[in-house]
């Protein structure tokens, strides 16, 4: 007779793959709107600067490699892990896909709203504190790769008290930088707030509410980060926040782009809604149409040259 044999893993091996498959999912969905998101930037603005294109360019070939490094690692621990479930824990190349690419995209979106902010204030000591608190956040996100390529497994990341102190220095000065930015442009927006002139006022509240907004979501996330890292016995929870961490930051700096412009139905007024290709959009608007939509520019919200 055959005897059956029940293949059991370990309850925290389970956990952990769980853990990462969350993460995973959520990694996914954010990139496919980061991709969207940059389909519409470059379909809208077509002759926005090219150091705007070349920066949004940047960031998704920075969030690419990313999502396909750790997707491939993701694979491998899933596939070749039914005959040794201990490749889900090996760091592999999860050292440079999400610690120090993370860190680069977050350096990346603060320079943006570094040069934002030198154009709105003209203070040298504003753009001195973000430079200060971004190169700060990206080497200390560079030396927790290296502690992530020595630990070798991932339960082993948090396990010195070295790799905890650079953990706490990558988020602090991650959420100082990102708070900095955000209250120099709300503070400045404000005192220019009364103008006199209506058109003036809602582009300056729609702009510190932005500011608030993107600032308040990166922020968010990097606290979220460290204190899933320190929770007593140091469970594989904070994965989930950092997994998705680096897409937040992209997706605050082309939101911020794409604000300046609407997307609208490309039919009549009191029409219903028509998206067919045939469909041409009324030619009272100053609309850019494509197959499927039509854009439009947000005269409220200025240019790219104009705005901050």
């Amino acid at each position: 007779m055959s005897a059956l044999f029940l293949f059991k893993l370990p309850d925290l091996v389970y956990k952990d793959i769980t853990i990462i498959l969350v993460g995973s999912l959520a990694h996914w969905m954010l990139y496919g709107v980061l991709l969207v998101q940059v389909c519409l930037y470059y379909a809208a603005f077509p002759k926005d600067p090219r150091l705007a294109k070349l920066t949004v360019l940047l960031a998704l070939v920075l969030e690419t490699a990313q999502t396909t490094m750790f997707t491939h690692d993701l694979f491998k621990g899933l596939t070749l892990g039914y005959e040794n479930p201990l490749l889900v824990n090996e760091v592999d190349t999860v050292w440079f896909s999400v610690p120090l690419l993370t860190g680069l995209i977050a350096l990346l979106t603060q320079a943006f709203y570094c040069y934002r902010t030198a154009i709105l204030t003209k203070s040298k000591y504003a753009v001195a504190a973000i430079v200060i608190l971004s190169i700060l956040q990206v080497g200390a996100a560079t030396a927790v790769a290296m502690q992530t390529r020595e630990a070798k497994l991932l339960t082993s990341i948090l396990g010195t008290e070295i790799s905890l102190i650079t953990i706490g220095i990558w988020g602090a000065s991650g959420v100082g930088c990102d708070t900095t930015i955000a209250v120099i442009m709300v503070y400045h927006l404000k005192k220019s707030l009364d103008t006199g002139f209506q058109g003036t006022h809602t582009i300056v509240r729609r702009l510190i509410r932005l500011t608030i907004e993107t600032g308040l979501v990166t922020a968010s996330f990097s606290i979220l980060t460290m204190v899933l890292a320190y929770l007593p016995g140091h469970p594989p929870y904070y994965q989930v926040a950092i997994l998705i961490l680096a897409k937040m930051y992209s997706l605050s700096m082309i939101a911020a782009l794409n604000s300046r412009n609407k997307v609208i139905s490309n039919s009549p007024p009191d029409s219903p809604p028509c998206w067919n290709e045939s469909a041409k959009p009324m030619e009272s608007l100053e609309m850019k149409s494509t197959a499927a939509f039509a854009f439009r520019r947000d005269e409220s919200a200025g240019t790219m040259d104009s705005e901050v």
